[in-house]
């Protein structure tokens, strides 16, 4: 053959890949099994007259080698040598070349670590000037490039383009080393990363691979280049190869080169405990025991001087194994994966830190303790965040020890700080963590609707984010463990620091996190407290006193406190009356002993209480009727009954008694125990009348604004009805404060974003009371729980409400109630789980007369039918849905209805009539439509268009509706608008932009969490990847959506998976498109149906089966006709074309023609056979 075994491999190799084949497509082509093939590629070739070797280079049309390329010459030089494991060197043409100057060098270095692939000259700007490029950066780019090329010129190729290696492309730079004489010991590295199955090959192929590395890699380059993702990957891969190595070594007992091996890579990871446990081992086994025990001991103070943490599990298995002279057995092979990219998520800088304490107190020991923790946020091991809790009982300060701590390192965490309150000990209940996770990811910049729907995806976004940042995250009052862990971030730049009242064992066990105990204050500390609270003068006039006050506030920081503001509020008291007023009343001694704050605090509450005025005592009772985990000026200013100056100055007067804490401007929390305080004034001073008028006014203010912001961002939203129990409420108190000022769309999703929490809170509260405001205030919120479906239980808001109006026994209410469960159900992709709810709402709403919840009623039940397929029933709902609409003054129709029924009928096949209803619905008056509605009807208007072979018009709807997708931000629907447009592109031979559209599509609907969606995606995307020739990722997409598809239960995209799949293969799979057209014809999606016949004629076609291939071609077109889809018919009367002629009992010619005429008229390029 004129070449080597491993050179005749490379070359199956390269023509396999480059005709898009997979080593089971070649074998089963060829006739020879998969693992000869393999063994072939891998250099182990029987005979080159060997009949397997024979017909494999006749299916690949290699009946003439080539030459050998030069690269795989014994005893030859490549002609361009570029390594990067390690400093950066360069060969060319077998000379050792300096590649020039710190930029120039950077710039050939960048390009090393990403060879065959372009770089964007955005990249290259950032990676040379970082955030300082100078005006000139393009030009003086365009230099190194010129220069560069004449120094690489020598290693150019007979024939190759004038631009040699180094390429220019659309965006950026490329450079080519594929083949050809090149080589990059990072290329041959990761190639040989891919361990094989067989133990033996493993071991000797990462012998090999570990031993092109001469250091870290590009290790004398800057930083921004050593610490590239692109470097950093190549760094993980070699640990996971060194680790698989090492543990193969062990097991074999040929220990001596692995210890050299893990020996360089120790000295790189200082830190990593899976090397030098491992290291341990290999010394231990070559008889080196001191050796194995004293790199145990150096690193154990290593990660207590750096980390300030223990050795892990795998290291101290490791210590104790040594000690024992107990080997470990051999390791299971690992698996090389390459990590996923994360989504592009603009960089914001959150700071979501409250106020810092004013005269924050002592507390060194405890300051100096997290000092300590600071190196594990900047080096702390890849294993994940430094976890820090603070512990204690209510009261001892926690909160106020974690923010001033964290207010003083802030700056050590660049990449911002994020503050939740889990309200672990607040009557409200914890804070979920999805929630707190919703909150978090829209801090650090994601868009609301890109907020995953599911609490594990928008966990694995939230630590994706915080990969590469350094953040501090501080998460006060948690409940429990668990309630934690969904929120930490994983990264190694990240720092926790967690409050609980609960010991939290179970995070330090499971997740090693540092605790901290928050006991009650030194004496010397509490006398400090007071000195900078009251005066040193007031406490130094009598210090006995002072402490006596100290020790019968239990030197409980928020005692203390509340103590010193009594008493700054009453100058002319002395500290001896206040200590012995508390004393005499024996009520703190029980704090010191049983360690529950409760009633100790409630006597200092009291001292406190009783010191405001008339007017600041009762705004502090009456805000214990504000639900919610904080409370706005204007919310106060109403259950108050005063102008919101007053109730302005009166919350300032709480604010320095420290009975409120203002947590942002204008926004004010306070401690669970102060809430349980003023509830209990509430219910001891306020008669029954004043706590329903207070209440009333607030829900009257609450559903005012609510409505307010529903009319401005669903106005077909058609509101309840006034209802037999809604009462006139206190107008006069409500009107006492204006509503906010919400003028725009913009602004009303703002302050819903602002007040859900409280909102929320404010119908379960009504829901216990059993009041209206319950289910109307839920009801008002519906639409936004389409667009905010995991920032609160929505779930336990609807059921509360619905409790309430059923004991009302209001049928319109309850109907109300029932739609927003079923949505929803909806929410969590449980379609058959909403059917029963949206029932519900039809059958009460006709009892209550109420005929716009009718319609609504009977839209959402065509909408969840037409997602199980149910497409007549979704149908026949939606015209009666237009009945009612018009019978109310919608002549027309709703346009959410018209749009819902214009999908159904195009997928039921009646194109005709689904052109006409979303036409009626994008003529609909803007006061019933919503710009969410408005998005979808172009996008479905497009799709419509062009499916009946009108492509300019349906370009035009459908850029339309991007556009509008863009202006509003609503990245929700973005996804829903490219995988039309995809499909568009493809068709018409764009195929880049073809596959970057359902690219996107897949991603956003990934980030959603619809199955439905996501399913659809990925058959848009694989049929784009199999127009590019792409069959092997085709068919992984294609089994995802076939996966999706079933757990969804939606026949239709079952259907199309599998047509997808069938098509993978050359010829197609006849028995995958049988499957299809079953299913299919099970459904109502006539549209599949055809689409299924067509694919079966194809098959069969190529299949040599013509007489069946024209019968089934004839029956497609028919149904395609009836149809109107001109596509399909042009592609139905193609295969019919090529059938008859095959069979030769008819012209082809007008089949052909017809088809030609139709392709070319809707711009896609004429197939020719």
């Amino acid at each position: 053959m004129g070449r080597t075994p491993e050179q005749f491999g490379a070359w199956i190799r390269g023509r396999r890949t480059g005709l898009g084949l997979s080593q089971s497509q070649l074998a089963q082509r060829a006739g020879v099994s998969v693992r000869g093939i393999r063994e072939i590629e891998h250099g182990r070739i029987p005979s080159p007259d060997n009949p397997s070797v024979l017909r494999l280079k006749a299916v690949l049309g290699l009946d003439t080698e080539p030459e050998p390329r030069p690269e795989a010459e014994p005893g030859r030089a490549p002609r361009l040598r570029l390594d990067i494991l390690g400093p950066l060197t360069l060969h060319v043409a077998g000379r050792r070349t300096q590649p020039g100057a710190t930029k120039q060098s950077s710039l050939l270095a960048l390009l090393a670590l990403h060879p065959n692939t372009p770089v964007s000259l955005e990249e290259i700007v950032d990676i040379l000037w970082e955030d300082h490029p100078p005006a000139s950066s393009l030009n003086m780019i365009h230099t190194y490039v010129t220069r560069l090329r004449r120094l690489l010129a020598p290693a150019a190729r007979p024939g190759e383009p004038s631009g040699g290696v180094l390429l220019r492309t659309r965006a950026g730079y490329l450079l080519d080393l594929a083949g050809g004489g090149h080589e990059s010991d990072a290329a041959r590295f990761t190639t040989l990363a891919s361990l094989p199955e067989d133990a033996n090959e493993a071991y000797a192929q990462a012998e090999s691979a570990l031993r092109l590395w001469r250091g870290a890699v590009l290790q004398d380059m800057p930083s921004r280049l050593r610490e590239h993702p692109s470097a950093v990957t190549l760094t993980r891969l070699r640990l996971t190869v060194l680790q698989a190595y090492a543990d193969s070594a062990l097991a074999r007992g040929t220990t001596d080169n692995a210890v050299h091996e893990l020996r360089r890579t120790a000295d790189l990871e200082p830190l990593h405990e899976g090397v030098h446990a491992r290291l341990m081992l290999a010394l231990a086994a070559s008889g080196e025991q001191a050796a194995a025990l004293s790199l145990y001991t150096a690193l154990r103070d290593r990660l207590d001087d750096q980390l300030g943490v223990r050795p892990g599990p795998e290291l101290t298995d490791a210590h104790l194994r040594v000690l024992r002279g107990d080997l470990p057995p051999p390791a299971t092979a690992r698996t090389t994966v390459s990590p996923a990219p994360a989504p592009s998520t603009p960089q914001v800088v959150p700071a979501l830190l409250p106020y810092d304490a004013a005269y924050f107190t002592g507390r060194a020991d405890h300051l100096a303790r997290l000092d300590a923790l600071l190196p594990a946020a900047g080096e702390g091991p890849a294993g994940g965040s430094g976890v820090c809790a603070l512990t204690g009982a209510g009261g001892a300060g926690k909160t106020a020890l974690a923010v001033h701590w964290a207010h003083r390192v802030r700056d050590r965490f660049p990449d911002g700080q994020l503050f939740v309150d889990l309200r672990g000990h607040s009557p409200e209940g914890p804070v979920r963590p999805v929630e707190a996770l919703t909150r978090f990811l829209l801090a650090l910049g994601v868009a609301a609707e890109a907020v995953p729907g599911t609490p594990e995806t928008a966990a694995d976004l939230y630590r994706t984010l915080a990969a590469k940042r350094r953040l501090l995250v501080v998460l006060d009052n948690a409940v429990d463990a668990e309630q934690v862990r969904p929120l930490l971030p994983g990264g190694p730049g990240c720092l926790v620091l967690v409050t609980s009242r609960d010991r939290l064992a179970g995070l330090a066990a499971r997740d090693g996190a540092r605790r901290i105990g928050v006991d009650v204050l030194s004496p010397a500390e509490s006398r400090l407290l007071l000195h900078r609270t009251l005066g040193a003068e007031r406490v130094d006039a009598d210090p006995r006193a002072a402490a006596e006050l100290a020790h019968a506030c239990g030197h409980l920081p928020l005692a203390l406190r509340i103590a010193a503001a009594n008493l700054d509020h009453t100058p002319w008291r002395t500290l001896e009356e206040q200590a012995a007023e508390l004393r005499d009343g024996d009520r703190l001694s029980a704090l010191a002993v049983t360690g529950d704050a409760t009633t100790a605090v409630r006597s200092a509450f009291d001292l406190s209480y009783h010191a405001l005025d008339a007017p600041a005592r009762r705004m502090f009772r009456l805000l214990a009727l504000v639900p919610g985990p904080e409370t706005g000026l204007d919310a106060a200013a109403v259950v108050a009954g005063v102008a919101p100056a007053e109730a302005a100055a009166l919350l300032e007067r709480l604010t320095a008694a420290h009975m409120l804490r203002e947590h942002r401007a204008g926004r004010y929390r306070r401690h669970d125990l102060v809430a349980l305080y003023a509830a209990e004034r509430l219910r001891l001073e306020e008669t029954a009348a004043d706590r329903r008028a207070a209440s009333e006014a607030l829900y009257t203010w609450l559903l005012t604004a609510t409505g307010h912001c529903a009319r401005l961002l669903y106005p077909g939203q058609p509101p309840l009805p006034p209802t037999g129990t809604d009462g006139d409420g206190d107008g006069g108190r409500a009107d006492a404060v204006p509503p906010p000022r919400i003028p725009d769309a913009a602004a009303a999703i703002r302050w819903l974003d602002d007040e859900l929490p409280n909102l929320a809170a404010a119908v379960q509260q009504a829901a216990a009371e059993r009041h209206p405001a319950s289910w109307r205030l839920a009801d008002a919120l519906r639409g936004h729980s389409w667009t905010r479906k995991t920032a609160v239980d929505w779930a336990a808001l609807g059921r509360a409400a619905l409790d309430a109006a059923r004991a009302a026994d209001e049928p319109v209410a309850q109907a109300a109630m029932h739609n927003l469960l079923g949505a929803t159900e909806l929410h969590q992709s449980l379609p058959y789980a909403a059917i029963p709810h949206f029932e519900q709402t039809l059958a009460l709403s006709e009892v209550g007369g109420w005929p716009e919840g009718t319609a609504v009623a009977l839209t959402n039940l065509a909408s969840v039918n037409w997602l199980v397929g149910r497409l007549t029933r979704g149908a026949e709902y939606l015209e009666k849905a237009t009945e009612i609409d018009r019978r109310n003054g919608m002549p027309d129709g709703h346009p959410v209805v018209l749009l819902t029924l214009g999908i159904t009928l195009r997928d039921l096949g009646r194109l005709t009539e689904s052109l006409d209803r979303l036409r009626w619905a994008e003529r609909a008056p803007r006061n019933l439509d919503s710009q969410h509605n408005r998005i979808l009807t172009h996008a479905n208007l497009g799709r419509t268009l062009y499916l009946l072979g009108e492509p300019a018009r349906a370009t035009h709807h459908l850029a339309t509706a991007l556009t509008m997708v863009r202006e509003s931000g609503e990245q929700g629907s973005e996804a829903y608008v490219l995988r039309f447009q995809s499909s568009v592109h493809r068709d018409t031979g764009d195929l880049t932009t073809a596959l970057d559209m359902a690219t996107t599509a897949t991603r956003l609907f990934d980030e959603d969490g619809e199955e439905y969606y996501r399913a659809d995606a990925r058959i848009a995307l694989g049929s784009v990847l199999l127009a590019l020739d792409r069959p092997d990722e085709a068919e992984v997409v294609y089994r995802e959506a076939l996966k999706l598809a079933e757990e969804r239960g939606a026949d239709e995209l079952r259907a199309r998976a599998l047509l997808g799949l069938a098509a993978v293969t050359d010829p197609p799979d006849r028995e995958q498109v049988c499957r299809a057209l079953d299913i299919a014809r099970g459904t109502e999606h006539l549209l599949v149906e055809a689409e299924a016949l067509t694919a079966l004629a194809g098959a069969e076609l190529r299949h040599g089966e013509a007489a069946t291939a024209a019968a089934h071609a004839r029956e497609a077109l028919a149904v395609h006709r009836g149809t109107g889809h001109r596509k399909a018919q042009a592609e139905a009367l193609d295969i019919l074309g090529r059938a008859v002629a095959a069979t030769g009992e008819e012209d082809p010619a007008p089949y052909r023609q017809e088809a030609g005429e139709i392709f070319r008229a809707l711009g896609i390029p004429v197939q020719r056979h």
